[in-house]
């Protein structure tokens, strides 16, 4: 007679690894509005925006002079002065260095095309540069470049980034440790009503396209961006999207993928729902620092008994290791400070530094300014660069990114000048009081700078330059005296981990594309719930021969499992290791 056996299936996770939720996190984020959001709320009259589009008679709030210690500037003995910079020839991504002793100075140029750095530098693997362009004549002739360089600045290779159907913007990179590169940006239709979708790729380390994802636009919202990317210590791209709604709905949002592309969770931050008078919000910068993310932008907030006329803030929000929202702050809301951050940088274990500008009106009162707040979200002071500071014809300054140099100084990629709209690229060294020790402005450049510290504690910045009627692209590395480096003699193998040479071409992603719908992503809640477990599939059951087939999930957010198979009567029959992945 066969016999049929039953078997009880015990799967014992010994040391279990991954994220685990916190069961009594209540956030409540209406509580930290700075008044009461009900009985000011914005009627439907029109909203004022300040400072950019009004000239509305209303009295603003005014400058408290007391609320900062404006400190003079310190100036080095040794500082730089401005050198002239060479002509430069027209030719298909051609790069002329110029060197002054063996300076590390390089320009790239594209045939009868204006190239400008789009999206942030980043250093590769082996030493390299992944530099971002993009080349146009005018708005519907756009073209999206990924240059790649040697330590020296000098073109490996470059391909253009190409959809038949679609614009392409990138804004960010990021790499991986096994070599793949990632670049987060937006697909566009070039028609009358510019929509756009965030857009994440990845691409081997060969350059070559893996997966494309992409998310539409929410019903509310016009146009979607990914605006910054990093991969976190859970080895997750967290993209930081932003979904344009003019302010009538949710605009900053987390989404979180896989490295293989598979859409993980989204999440909205400083919602429409809890902070009602916040409008037309903006995420610049995304950093996770100590178990915890932290995003600075900025966002339209109104002045205490006055909620139809609203100002120009700078913005943070503090995230948990769970992805729940803990602080949102308008920068110092009850006072003047109206502007923008664009980057935030840890300047130590509890205390967060942001870069921007104040009073961002393009008028002669704009200057940059470091704002100071902690890890729990209280706002701790600001300092600022006066224009004075810099020289007395200079109109406007302002901070685009920040490294640290040292213990006590920082390095901040700027735009200064005399004039009150454009003005050229520099930089600054500078302390958190923002004492100036040291500058620098690099004539003829324009746009915003993107800096990354290298290596050897040098720094890369990036501008456009303009020569004849054309744009280039300028790339120049200097030190922390402000001064350019010497080039690197040294031999370097580059892309090592692709095994075979790469060339310069054309990267087609008309065929990647993948869009997946909002609403089937999970919050960052349900999707850690469902890993922390690890479902068990048997068959056949009950079983009648010698085999038995288990299938099981999620082992690779797990280590240390264990497998134990019991019969009908409790006893253990069987006893195996799962290893991480299996």
């Amino acid at each position: 007679m066969k016999k049929t056996l039953f078997f009880a299936i015990k799967l014992i996770l010994i040391c279990p690894f991954g994220v685990l939720l916190s069961q009594n996190y209540a956030p409540s984020p209406v509580e930290s509005v700075l008044w009461n959001e009900t009985t000011n709320s914005q009627g439907n009259q029109d909203i004022y925006y300040y400072p950019f589009d009004s000239n509305d008679s209303e009295v603003k709030p005014i400058d408290y002079v007391t609320s900062e210690t404006i400190i003079m500037a310190t100036y080095a003995n040794n500082r730089n002065t401005a050198v002239g910079l060479p002509t430069i020839l027209d030719g298909s991504s051609k790069v002329i260095p110029y060197s002054r002793n063996q300076r590390w100075e390089v320009f790239i140029s594209q045939a009868n095309m204006n190239l400008s750095p789009q999206g942030r530098l980043i250093e590769s693997y082996d030493k390299g540069l992944v530099v971002g362009a993009a080349s146009f004549t005018n708005l519907s002739n756009v073209k999206q470049w990924s240059f790649k360089t040697d330590i020296n600045g000098q073109i490996l290779y470059d391909n253009m980034i190409n959809h038949n159907n679609y614009g392409l913007g990138i804004w960010a990179f990021t790499q991986d440790s096994d070599g793949n590169l990632y670049a987060a940006g937006g697909i566009f239709f070039f028609d009358n009503t510019y929509i756009g979708m965030p857009l994440i790729t990845k691409f081997n380390p060969c350059g070559e396209p893996v997966w494309c994802r992409a998310l539409p636009v929410t019903p509310q919202s016009y146009q979607g961006t990914v605006l910054d990317i990093i991969i976190n210590s859970n080895n997750d791209l967290i993209a930081l999207v932003y979904q344009s709604t003019g302010g009538a709905a949710d605009e900053i949002y987390l989404a979180a993928f896989n490295l293989d592309g598979k859409e993980l969770w989204i999440r909205p931050y400083a919602k429409k729902s809890d902070y009602p008078l916040m409008l037309n919000r903006i995420g610049r910068k995304l950093i996770e620092h100590r178990n915890g993310y932290y995003i600075a932008g900025y966002c339209y907030y109104p002045f205490p008994g006055n909620p139809n006329h609203v100002f120009l803030r700078p913005l943070f929000i503090g995230i948990n290791s769970d992805f729940k929202e803990k602080w949102v702050k308008p920068f110092y809301a009850l006072d003047s400070v109206f502007g923008i951050a664009e980057t935030i940088i840890p300047i130590n274990d509890s205390v967060l530094m942001g870069g921007g500008i104040r009073r961002a009106t393009f008028g002669e009162d704009a200057n940059s300014l470091l704002m100071f707040i902690t890890t729990d979200g209280n706002e701790i002071g600001y300092s600022q660069i006066r224009n004075y500071q810099i020289g007395s014809e200079i109109k406007v300054n302002y901070i685009s990114e920040l490294e640290r140099v040292n213990d006590s100084l920082f390095i901040a990629a700027s735009v200064f000048g005399t004039h009150p709209g454009v003005n050229p690229v520099g930089e600054f060294i500078i302390d958190t009081s923002c004492n100036l020790y040291n500058f620098q402005s690099r004539p003829n450049t324009e746009t915003k700078p993107s800096m990354v510290k290298t290596y050897d504690n040098n720094f890369v910045i990036n501008a456009n330059i303009k020569v004849g009627n054309y744009f280039k692209l300028y790339l120049y590395k200097i030190n922390a005296d402000l001064e350019s480096v010497p080039l690197d003699t040294t031999q370097y193998v580059y892309d090592s981990l692709c095994p075979h040479t790469i060339q310069s071409g054309t990267i087609d992603l008309t065929d990647c594309l993948v869009i997946q719908s909002i609403d089937e992503l999970p919050s960052p809640d349900e999707y850690y719930e469902s890993i922390r477990w690890i479902p068990v599939k048997a068959y056949p059951n009950p079983v009648s021969g010698k085999e038995l087939t288990i299938e099981f999930e999620n082992t690779q957010h797990h280590s240390n499992i264990e497998l134990r198979l019991y019969d009908a009567f409790g006893k253990e029959v069987h006893r195996r290791r799962i290893y991480t992945g299996q």
